[in-house]
């Protein structure tokens, strides 16, 4: 027992884990978020990664922090940018498909029309390199709207259903040794 008149301190926090995954492990075993409130926050930024407004998705996942409070901030941001310079093309291309194949127009697209080398920085910063670029991409642009919107949808059910399932699994492989509690598989079954 100690003395009344020793000051109570603390054991040092543990460091701050290393490697990409292990700090992702991380985030995904916040103690003080249900696995409920990671799933939705996850849905929620990978959502907004296939969301076809570009240049908007900071702004739209900085509302949504805002709005929902109880929700991961990062693990939102890390899922929004999925969409990122390396993957812009390849998820336009997917929403393109998917807006042409629900349009019943698949075998229409003709990309080759649209000279991507002439949109830069300058066709959005005057009124006529706008026109010439939306006149450009108009063959494409409504099938790009309407496939990248219902990816955006799908993204919801596939990335909640997604998280829930990988945070209940790394909960119930990791949480007892990370800590030092001796749960059993039925403890943790939901979350708990």
């Amino acid at each position: 027992m100690t003395e009344p008149t020793e000051p109570f301190v603390p054991p040092p926090p543990p460091p701050p884990p290393r490697g990409l995954w292990n700090r992702l492990k991380a985030h995904i075993l916040h103690p003080e978020l249900s696995p409920e409130q990671l799933a939705w926050s996850f849905c929620l930024g990978f959502s907004i990664a296939w969301n076809p407004l570009l240049g908007l998705h900071t702004g739209m996942v900085f509302l949504f922090c805002v709005i929902f409070r109880r929700l991961h901030r990062p693990l939102m941001i890390m899922a929004m940018l999925i969409n990122n310079p390396w993957t812009v093309v390849p998820i336009a291309t997917a929403s393109t498909w998917v807006g042409n194949l629900v349009r019943g127009r698949f075998t229409e697209a003709n990309l080759a029309k649209v000279h991507w080398h002439e949109i830069g920085w300058r066709s959005f910063l005057t009124w006529d390199g706008f026109e010439a670029m939306t006149s450009m991409l108009r063959p494409i642009l409504k099938s790009y709207l309407l496939g990248g919107t219902i990816c955006t949808l799908l993204a919801l059910p596939v990335g909640y259903f997604f998280m829930l399932w990988l945070t209940r699994r790394l909960r119930r492989i990791h949480w007892p040794h990370l800590h030092g509690q001796n749960h059993t598989h039925h403890d943790l079954k939901h979350g708990d």
